[in-house]
């Protein structure tokens, strides 16, 4: 990697290629703005240039020098990452000294910069569809801060830039080859890395004798839903569809938990009969489990994080409990999408 501060001081990081170079006094000059509370539309204006431009310009800087610079903060703009915060003192400090810079101060400048993205200091915000595995697997790595929500939630954070990871599940091919064609377009790739298995959890012994979809229709029958959004309540939308059965004729479909464990909590306490989960969370909670298939669970991210020993280590930690772990599979971590 090539950068310029103005006048004429290029860094460059060791044994990369390097083709236009990054000029750090315009990003610092951006950064600044947005610090006193600029807005980049506004910051487009005064520099006289389309907001695609100065986004554009703003991403090829945050692609060399391998780190976010802005995340966005709903409600209110945009705001600076601790790496850019790093990199507008480490400007700051060189542009003082400019005129009297030496090979010693290039080499520490360099040197900072490399570490702007050190795997030591960062963390890393990851969004995720509630699973058990994922959640004790990152638990347990200082790197990563999980967040649980909806896969298309999940999805949503990643491609506005307010997550660094996305970890999601989506219930056919035809699914995840679209999703994928999404995140491809804004040089993210999906990596699978889990298999397991979602059906209908009901009371031990399935008093009801609730067998298949159709039995949600009966009248005495009360279900619980996963939330709107949720990667399982997808699957079983698209069940109920291409069963031809209504929604509205599930008693308690309105009803909504936020994660398996809630959904077998309930059944548990007898204030619902049947949910969609996990075989995994039925055996833990000792109630019965009805299959209705398998699904991949992905993680997605940009594949220069891939490389990065936290993210590494966590994909180590998944496929090693899921190969452990009743209802769920392990799958071999594929470095490109088909």
């Amino acid at each position: 990697m090539q950068i310029k501060i103005k006048p004429s001081v290029f860094i460059h990081k060791k044994h990369k290629v390097h083709t236009e170079p990054v000029d750090l006094s315009w990003v610092a000059g951006l950064l600044r703005g947005v610090q006193d509370g600029r807005s980049l539309q506004s910051a487009a204006e005064i520099m006289e240039m389309s907001y695609r431009t100065l986004w554009n310009r703003l991403k090829a800087a945050e692609k060399e020098l391998d780190c976010r610079l802005l995340m966005s903060v709903k409600g209110h703009g945009s705001t600076l990452t601790e790496a850019a915060k790093t990199l507008l003192s480490i400007v700051d400090e060189v542009e003082k000294e400019f005129s009297g810079v030496s090979k010693e101060q290039e080499k520490r400048l360099q040197l900072h910069l490399e570490n702007l993205n050190n795997d030591d200091h960062k963390k890393w915000l990851l969004c995720a569809s509630n699973d058990p595995i994922l959640e004790d697997s990152a638990q347990g790595i200082n790197a990563f801060e999980l967040r649980t929500m909806g896969s298309g939630q999940a999805l949503e954070r990643l491609l506005s830039g307010d997550a660094d990871l996305a970890g999601f599940h989506v219930p056919d091919d035809d699914s995840i080859s679209a999703v994928r064609k999404r995140l491809s377009s804004e040089g993210i790739q999906a990596y699978p890395v889990m298999r397991r298995s979602q059906g209908l959890i009901v009371a031990k012994g399935n008093p009801l004798g609730i067998k298949q979809l159709k039995d949600l229709a009966r009248p005495e029958i009360r279900f619980i839903n996963r939330q709107r959004g949720a990667g399982t309540r997808l699957m079983l939308d698209k069940l109920l569809d291409a069963q031809g059965l209504p929604a509205q004729k599930i008693k308690g479909y309105q009803r909504e938990e936020f994660t398996h464990s809630a959904i077998a909590t309930a059944i548990l306490a007898g204030t619902a009969d049947v949910g969609v989960g996990l075989k995994s969370v039925a055996i833990e909670y000792g109630l019965s489990f009805i299959p209705l298939g398998d699904e991949t669970y992905f993680l997605a991210m940009s594949p220069s994080l891939i490389k990065r020993s936290a993210v590494s280590e966590l994909i180590r930690k998944i496929r090693s409990a899921a190969e452990e772990k009743a209802g769920y599979q392990s799958v071999k971590l594929r470095q490109k999408n088909k």
